[in-house]
């Protein structure tokens, strides 16, 4: 396939062709300072996470949009902009060796420090023409970046066809989630000591248990992904320039891809994973290379894809809620602002069913509010200079820095709005659920639950903020933090950790908790309450004492998650049971 599409493309061959295990494919060559002036063969990386979720006409065209790169005399730029920048960066950040003779010349006399402040001036002002180069440069080069990779798709639709990398494109997401998705599982599988000899067809199958679950449609054995779905996370109105971003938006380029709207060529049946002779060895060893990275207690075990199949199905079904509402409660907790007495009030007949209440256009305020409060955020932060932006776009319309307090002000108004249309159909989807629950006479085993849960949810509610409180308190010992300030931030770490102590005795007291907390999870919190650490003295961490800290936290994060996720579960499965008879 290689050979056919260099030919058909008119280019050289690659110097060399890796596998990877990512969902990806990327053109690659060593750039250093003699790139800039002889020829430098280029290399061609495929994932093979991509190539087992493609069919062959969509692997065709990638490698034709790769080797659509491998034509382009521009990427030579890129070495130019690689040179140049690492010039920039050593100018302006490495040159301790000149500020320690400048800092020893000033201090040895006054009449030398006048001289070297002057040349500091002079360098001061270089330094500032260097950062205009630099943002010129790089705004450039990536208005060039993105037209090469418009070439590229155009190489690719002139090869194969518009629509087999319009399909590849969009359905990348959800087998890069799919990955995601094992790898994870493989992550809570390391302390039982359990892995696999092939991640591949693992990802398949979670790729296709997704697609179902969404109710996206097959074609040549692969789910077909539209933009709809694509976007589906993505109600964000916020757009900038992408001044410094090497790729053009996903649906820019399926867009002009669709102008394009070449028919398919040379059609070819398959998928992309046959095509590999030596599939099952190249998987494997791929795998190997991914897991031998893990440090396992002892001797792993390998697991085999039936027993996968059947544990992986099981853990997504116990930790998912019931279908009937549709992921609404994936992204928000069901109402409980209410007391005892309410569940004493007459309920009238309600007036939306399960499918209106549980809409896609409901969900979509879930999206809606998210995205308006991330861009509140965004504009937020350019407005007070964390980011560099001169310019933004919201809704199509262009904006200036100026214009961010208005634009706040604006956010928070329709957040406000989106917040009460939830908050109202919460309440309408409680009354709905107490309204069944009269109806068959479990009305006293519904208000049971609904309490239950509301004293868990006010509990994790707390505890949450306790949490929060001493990972920001102790945020600063990830970073470089000078001696003086380590020793006035663990003051306050001690007066958060004080609250934290006092939670889990609080946890350990309480039955709620019994049937989640693990033998092994309560002797590490007893063990951790014994002893009044400190952290730090002399100058240095105690690393030790730091692990125990932080594995306590991490035990009490799980902890109250699956706590509260198990209360919430139990809830949302009665009210899911009270719809059966409704149904029948």
């Amino acid at each position: 396939m290689i050979d056919e599409i260099v030919e058909t493309v008119q280019t050289d061959f690659p110097k060399k062709v890796y596998f990877s295990v990512e969902v990806n494919a990327a053109v690659f060559y060593d750039s250093n300072f003699w790139s800039m002036f002889f020829p430098i063969r280029k290399n061609l990386q495929i994932g093979v996470g991509l190539i087992n979720t493609t069919t062959t006409d969509e692997l065709r065209a990638i490698l034709a949009h790769e080797f659509g790169h491998f034509s382009q005399k521009s990427m030579k730029v890129g070495s130019y902009v690689y040179n140049v920048n690492r010039i920039i960066h050593d100018i302006l950040y490495d040159n301790e060796g000149y500020d320690k003779v400048t800092r020893n010349i000033a201090g040895s006399s006054s009449y030398f420090g006048i001289f070297v402040l002057a040349s500091d001036k002079i360098i001061g002002l270089m330094q500032h023409v260097l950062v205009g180069v630099y943002n010129i440069l790089n705004a450039n080069y990536s208005k060039l970046s993105h037209e090469m990779e418009f070439h590229a798709d155009a190489v690719a639709a002139q090869t194969v066809g518009s629509k087999p990398l319009i399909d590849s494109l969009l359905r990348m997401q959800l087998a890069n989630q799919a990955l995601d998705t094992v790898l994870s599982y493989y992550d809570r599988k390391i302390e039982a000591c359990i892995k696999t000899t092939n991640v591949f067809p693992q990802q398949l199958l979670a790729m296709n248990f997704l697609a179902k679950l969404n109710k996206l449609p097959y074609q040549d054995e692969f789910p077909q992904v539209d933009l709809r779905y694509y976007n589906r996370f993505n109600k964000s109105k916020l757009s900038f320039s992408h001044e410094y971003s090497s790729h053009p938006e996903t649906e820019t380029r399926i867009a002009k891809l669709e102008e394009l709207n070449i028919p398919l060529r040379n059609h070819q049946v398959g998928v992309a994973m046959d095509l590999l002779t030596r599939k099952d060895e190249i998987a494997a060893q791929l795998t190997h290379t991914m897991f031998s990275r893990v440090n396992y207690a002892q001797n792993p075990v390998d697991q085999d894809e039936a027993d996968f199949e059947v544990d992986f199905i099981s853990q997504v079904k116990q930790n998912s809620y019931p279908e009937l509402f549709n992921d609404y409660f994936d992204y928000r907790n069901p109402f409980f602002n209410y007391t005892e007495l309410d569940f004493e009030k007459p309920v009238s007949n309600p007036e939306m069913e399960t499918d209106q209440l549980f809409s896609d256009d409901h969900l979509s305020l879930i999206y809606e509010l998210n995205a308006l409060e991330a861009d509140w955020t965004t504009i937020d932060r350019i407005d007070s200079g964390l980011i560099n932006s001169k310019t933004f776009n919201y809704n199509g319309q262009k904006y200036s820095k100026g214009d961010c307090r208005a634009m706040i002000e604006y956010l928070n108004t329709e957040i406000q709005t989106k917040k009460q249309q939830l908050d109202d159909l919460d309440i309408k989807i409680f009354e709905y659920f107490h309204f069944l629950a009269k109806e068959q006479n479990a009305d006293h085993e519904f208000e049971k639950i609904a309490l239950w849960y509301k004293q868990i949810a006010d509990k994790f509610a707390a505890q949450q903020i306790i949490y929060a409180d001493l990972v920001n308190s102790t945020s600063f010992m990830h970073t470089t933090t000078p001696f003086e300030m380590i020793k006035k931030k663990m003051i306050t770490v001690k007066k958060e950790e004080k609250k934290f102590k006092e939670c889990i005795v609080s946890i350990l007291n309480d039955k709620d908790f019994e049937e989640v907390i693990s033998a092994e999870v309560k002797a590490r919190f007893e063990e951790y309450l014994k002893f009044e650490y400190k952290y730090f003295g002399a100058d240095l961490y105690f690393d030790e004492e730091l692990k125990v800290l932080f594995t306590a936290m991490a035990d009490f994060a799980d902890l109250i998650s699956e706590t509260h996720f198990g209360a919430k579960k139990k809830l949302l499965e009665f009210e899911a049971g009270l719809v059966i008879p409704v149904l029948n």
